[in-house]
């Protein structure tokens, strides 16, 4: 582990001098939040632990960890939250796993000495999660760690000091960063690239799914207006629905997206499986995404993220060859070759990491 995890807060009051140099960590998920201290070399205490789904709430409950929890100690050296939604304006975030009457985080909200003005950071969750990686990186052996290999490289790895490595998320929806490195320096740019237009094949059966997939549109999103499609049609949550609503035979029952992993995960080898099919082209398209970001932006290794990866491992690994073969499958094959694909192998907080790592280098650029 890069960071440790050295303790709760009973363990944090033992430990730690009030007047000790610190950063705060603050994971936003649909419906649990951590909030941890992280010491200068990046271990931590777990704070509190909380359910919430509103910003009401949210508010509530970090005030209280700043005047109960956290009274006697200094401010922090800086504040580093993440969470799941759009940045709509210099102090204005949507978090869009939280319910609707209540979804709408102001930053001069937030209690002042936990987020001290001018000392914090609003993170997506994508870009967490990308800045989570980063520790692992420069620790020897750490990626190994956490990730296995996908698609592995056919030509000579490619290590530039300056590059470029592409993340991917699939979930709800489906994100996408680049972790760029110059030299010994690294940063996260967050994108919108699950929303590039799908890189079509010709062949009929590709054309016949697309044509089933925008009647589904058509039918659930009545406000969109182009139906040509883009990979978190295919790459999400909702796009896992539309296919298994594709592929499944005329009696088998309706299937929440857990159900259809799981059935696939139980008996991958069965291609028969409406299930497998379906997770199958999930994925198959989630490496095409993969790809054609790679190529854009001459990556030098990809990783795929997120729990569903982990969960989904017995899937992804009865189908590595033909996922081999859709990586490859473009006319710049000898950039491709030298491009592994990674895919997270375990269950951790990437998030979090990624906020006391976020934390912790704004004092070292400051310093």
């Amino acid at each position: 582990m890069v960071y440790k995890v050295l303790g709760d807060y009973s363990k944090l009051i033992e430990e730690q001098k009030t007047d000790s140099q610190y950063f705060i960590g603050i994971d936003i998920g649909g419906t649990n939040t951590r909030v941890v201290y992280a010491t200068e070399n990046g271990d931590y205490y777990t704070i509190k632990e909380f359910l919430c789904s509103n910003i009401t709430k949210l508010i509530e409950e970090l005030t209280i960890i700043q005047n109960e929890c956290l009274g006697n100690f200094i401010e922090p050296e800086f504040c580093c939250i993440d969470l799941a939604g759009p940045h709509l304006s210099k102090n204005k975030y949507k978090l869009t796993n939280y319910i609707e009457s209540d979804n709408f985080l102001y930053t001069e909200k937030l209690p002042s000495k936990l987020c001290p003005p001018g000392k914090f950071a609003v993170l997506n969750d994508l870009e967490s999660g990308a800045y989570g990686i980063i520790p692992f990186m420069r620790s020897e052996g750490g990626l190994d760690s956490i990730f296995s290999t996908i698609v592995q490289q056919t030509g000579p790895l490619r290590q530039p000091d300056n590059c470029v490595y592409p993340v991917l998320a699939a979930g709800t929806g489906l994100g996408v960063g680049l972790i760029t490195k110059f030299g010994d320096q690294y940063k996260v740019i967050p994108s919108e690239f699950g929303h590039i237009s799908i890189c079509s094949d010709t062949n009929d059966c590709e054309q016949e799914l697309f044509k089933k997939l925008q009647n589904i549109i058509k039918e659930k999103e009545i406000t969109r207006t182009n139906y040509s499609l883009e990979y978190e049609d295919i790459v999400s949550g909702r796009g896992v629905q539309a296919l298994y609503s594709i592929m499944k035979h005329e009696n088998e029952p309706e299937r929440n997206n857990s159900e259809i992993a799981s059935q696939a995960a139980a008996n991958p080898e069965n291609l028969n499986c409406s299930c497998v099919k379906t997770m199958k082209i999930h994925y198959q398209y989630l490496v095409r995404c993969a790809r054609e970001i790679s190529v854009g932006t001459f990556g030098a290794s990809v990783f795929l993220i997120g729990d569903n990866i982990v969960r989904n491992n017995a899937m992804v690994c009865s189908i590595k060859p033909f996922l081999g073969e859709e990586f490859l499958d473009h006319p710049k094959l000898e950039w491709l070759s030298t491009i592994p694909v990674f895919g997270q192998k375990i269950i951790i907080n990437l998030n979090l990491i990624g906020c006391i790592f976020y934390a912790s280098s704004q004092i070292l650029k400051k310093n």
